[in-house]
């Protein structure tokens, strides 16, 4: 993450006023965990998420309502939204013949994918072979 942090940083810097008010958002796992590996970090607001996902949601989503307006939903909705998203495409690929560890780790793109259907779909509650 340094290396990409850097590169965004300094085409931010360089590029001109279109990029100069460019935001971005760096998570960290641990509070300060950063600052150990780049000191050109201070400055910057970092947030921490100690591997709780549901904080990522809230920060991200705070984020883009704050800095890009966006029209979101409470960060509740958003997080519940995602464990029935979950809970259906566990059962889905189980179904598909995936062992559960491999239907909890799937490839990013296959994920968004499964998500794109679950939500083209209708949001089903759960899986079924029909939904």
């Amino acid at each position: 993450m340094p290396f990409e942090y850097g590169l965004d940083l300094a085409i931010r810097r360089t590029a001109g006023k279109r990029m100069a008010s460019k935001k971005f958002l760096v998570f960290e796992s641990v509070p300060y965990e950063l600052k150990k590996a780049l000191s050109d970090i201070a400055g910057q607001d970092v947030e921490s998420h100690n591997g709780n996902y549901e904080s990522v949601i809230k920060k991200v989503r705070d984020f883009l309502k704050n800095e890009a307006n966006a029209n979101a939903p409470g960060a509740s909705r958003i997080v519940n939204s995602y464990a029935t998203f979950q809970g259906w495409m566990v059962e889905k690929k189980i179904a598909e013949g995936h062992p559960q560890p491999e239907a909890l780790n799937l490839p990013t793109k296959e994920r968004i994918a499964e998500m794109k259907n679950w939500m083209k779909r209708g949001q089903p509650m759960e899986f079924t072979a029909k939904s």
